[in-house]
């Protein structure tokens, strides 16, 4: 594994950890006492959690379809990172990393955060908190995380446990792994629908525009040489 692999893993258990803590304590301050987060609950409602990842990623598309710019600033912010990072690291290790923030964010902000400021001000939070202090070139990620915090904040109420988001979160972060990269294609043969997953020209391309340009090294003098040569 590449070093950067390595930093990333890393990070992807440390930070969840931390998150917990820190969710952990502030239930633990609101509740007067350990947050009854191992009480039995109702599962029949937490197996909604793929609907709710579902209804998260479709709203997000269907907003993206409607609001070009939010759709381009989209793909240029959050996606392209998140491309770049499984080209480094692979899936194996990218599937860990986004399960731990699905766990360690969710008990933070819907754990701990929620309770005290309620879903609209956690959901605030959560959307700030993937990227909010680069406004300009964030904006769209921002927005798109807000919507899901907005989802898996109700979700917890209406399921009555925070399971509930955790569950959805980390079918949510899968499912965008999987994704990337690819579109949904849909043709018609014999009168029936025929779905694929096919490449995204498109989200490739904006990977390609939102990489940094400290990326692209430039050409020894040897190779500008054998160029001009050619």
């Amino acid at each position: 594994m590449h070093e950067r692999g390595r930093l990333l893993l890393w990070g992807g258990l440390v930070s969840p950890l931390l998150m917990i803590l820190v969710g952990g304590a502030l239930a633990w301050l609101r509740l007067g006492g350990a947050p009854a987060w191992w009480a039995p609950v109702i599962w029949t409602r937490v197996t909604w959690a793929p609907v709710v990842a579902g209804a998260s990623l479709g709203g997000t598309s269907l907003l993206a379809k409607l609001w070009p710019a939010f759709g381009r600033r989209l793909k240029q912010s959050g996606t392209s990172v998140s491309s770049e990072a499984l080209a480094q690291v692979g899936y194996p290790v990218m599937l860990v990393v986004v399960a731990g923030a699905a766990l360690g964010e969710e008990i933070l902000f819907r754990g701990g955060v929620q309770p005290w400021l309620g879903p609209v001000v956690a959901a605030l939070l959560f959307g700030l908190s993937h990227g909010g202090w680069r406004p300009r070139e964030m904006w769209a990620y921002v927005l798109a995380a807000t919507f899901s915090g907005l989802l898996f904040g109700w979700f917890m109420i209406w399921a009555g446990t925070v399971w509930a988001p955790v569950f959805a979160h980390l079918f949510h972060n899968m499912a965008a792994v999987l994704l990337l990269g690819k579109k949904v294609d849909v043709t018609w043969q014999g009168g029936w629908p025929r779905v694929r997953l096919v490449p995204d020209p498109d989200e490739v391309q904006s990977v390609v525009e939102g990489a940094p340009d400290a990326e692209c090294p430039p050409l020894a003098t040897s190779e500008v040489e054998n160029e001009r040569d050619s």
